[in-house]
C-alpha cells in the first residue's frame, strides 16, 4: 500500500466527486481512479460505491476511513520526526572533555568559534572515566570530539595515534598558593627551609601529577612536599588554595581571575612552570557534516588565535615585587 492512496480516499471521501479530487491531488481523473482501486484491491473490499451522486462510502469505507486518516498523521507525524532528528544531528556537535577543561576553558572557546562559523547546537559530556573511555566515545560515535591536555593524552592513551588531533590552545601549569602564605618567603620552592610544604596534589595516578612529580625531580631534587589534600578536580584544588591549605600547581586557564586580583601568587620562577597544549582530538571515520565543517574550521585557525590566555601572563608581576608588596 502506498501512502498516497489513503491521502486519495481521504480526499474522495471529502469530496465525494472523483474529478475534483483528482484535481485536489494533481492527477488524472483517470488515474485518480486506479489508485482508488488499487487501495481496494490491497484491502480485498470496496470502499466507494460509484452508483451514487455524489460518490458515497460503504460499510466498509466508512469503518475505513478513521484509520485511513490516523495512518496519514502518524505517517506526517514520523516524517516530522526523522527531519526534526536528523536537522539536529546535523546541527549539534558533541564534546567530551575532562571536567577542568569544561568548566574553565571550553565555553568561551566554543562562544568565539561560533561567532566565526555561525550558530550550532552543543553537548558536553564530563562524567566519561578514564581517558580510554573518551577514545571509546569518539571511536563509538557517542562523542564528536576530545578537548584534553596533550601530555595526558600522550602518556595515556595509546591508542591516540588512530585519531586525528590539533592544538587549540597553549596553557601553563604553575606552583601557586594563597597571598597570605607567601609573606614569610618569597620563594617557597627553593627554601632552604627544611620544612615539608603543605601540598595539595592532583590525583596521584594523573597525568598532571606525573608531570609536576617529575618537574620537582629535574629542578629542584631537595625540594619536600606533604600531600594534605588529593583531588581529581581543579576546581576543587583551585578552592583549596583559596583556603590557604597549601601550595599547588594549577592551570592558568582555571586561575586567571585569581592572578589579576593578587589572591593567587607564583611561589617559584619559570623553570617550574609546565607548558600544557590543549588538544582536540576526532575520529576521521566519523563523516558527520556539521563536525567536518567545525573541524576543518578549527584546523585553520593558529593556536592560541583569539586566547583568553594571554593578557593573563602579563598579570604576573615579577615574583619578587609582588610578594614585597604583600610584605608591605
Amino acid at each position: 500500500m502506498e501512502t498516497k492512496w489513503l491521502h486519495d480516499f481521504v480526499s474522495l471521501a471529502a469530496t465525494g466527486n472523483f474529478s475534483r479530487s483528482a484535481e485536489d491531488r494533481n492527477v488524472t481523473q483517470s488515474a485518480f481512479s486506479r489508485r482508488i482501486q488499487s487501495l481496494e484491491q490491497w484491502l480485498g473490499t470496496e470502499l466507494v460505491d460509484r452508483k451514487t451522486h455524489p460518490v458515497t462510502l460503504t460499510d466498509a469505507g466508512i469503518r475505513f476511513l478513521k484509520p485511513a486518516k490516523n495512518m496519514i498523521r502518524q505517517a506526517e507525524r514520523m516524517k516530522d520526526d526523522f527531519r526534526e532528528r536528523t536537522g539536529t544531528e546535523h546541527d549539534s556537535l558533541t564534546f567530551t572533555s575532562s571536567t577542568n577543561l569544561a568548566i574553565a576553558y571550553l565555553p568561551q572557546w566554543l562562544t568565539q568559534i561560533k561567532k566565526e562559523l555561525g550558530p550550532f547546537d552543543v553537548k558536553v559530556q564530563t562524567d566519561v572515566s578514564g581517558i580510554h573511555d573518551h577514545f571509546e566515545a569518539l571511536r563509538n560515535r557517542q562523542s564528536d570530539f576530545l578537548l584534553h591536555y596533550g601530555h595526558g593524552v600522550g602518556m595515556l592513551a595509546m591508542d591516540a595515534s588512530k585519531f586525528e588531533y590539533t592544538v587549540i590552545e597553549q596553557d601553563v601549569l604553575v606552583p601557586v598558593c594563597h597571598h597570605s602564605l607567601s609573606r614569610s618567603n618569597c620563594n617557597l620552592l627553593k627554601s632552604n627551609s627544611k620544612r615539608r610544604l603543605p601540598y595539595i596534589s592532583p590525583w596521584r595516578n594523573s597525568s598532571i601529577a606525573y608531570l609536576i612529580a617529575e618537574k620537582i625531580a629535574r629542578s629542584h631534587p631537595a625540594i619536600r612536599l606533604d600531600t594534605v589534600v588529593e583531588s581529581s578536580i581543579v576546581g576543587c584544588t583551585k578552592g583549596f588554595v583559596a583556603q590557604a591549605v597549601g601550595v599547588a600547581w594549577l592551570p592558568v586557564s582555571a586561575i586567571k581571575d585569581e592572578i589579576e586580583s593578587g589572591e593567587f601568587v607564583k611561589i617559584a620562577d619559570a623553570s617550574f612552570e609546565i607548558s600544557l597544549a590543549i588538544e582536540l582530538y576526532r575520529y576521521p571515520p566519523n563523516t558527520h557534516p556539521m563536525a567536518t565543517t567545525f573541524w576543518e574550521h578549527v584546523k585553520q585557525r593558529k593556536p592560541g588565535e583569539h586566547a583568553f590566555l594571554d593578557h593573563v601572563a602579563s598579570q604576573f608581576q615579577p615574583m619578587t615585587n609582588r610578594n614585597e608588596a604583600f610584605r608591605k
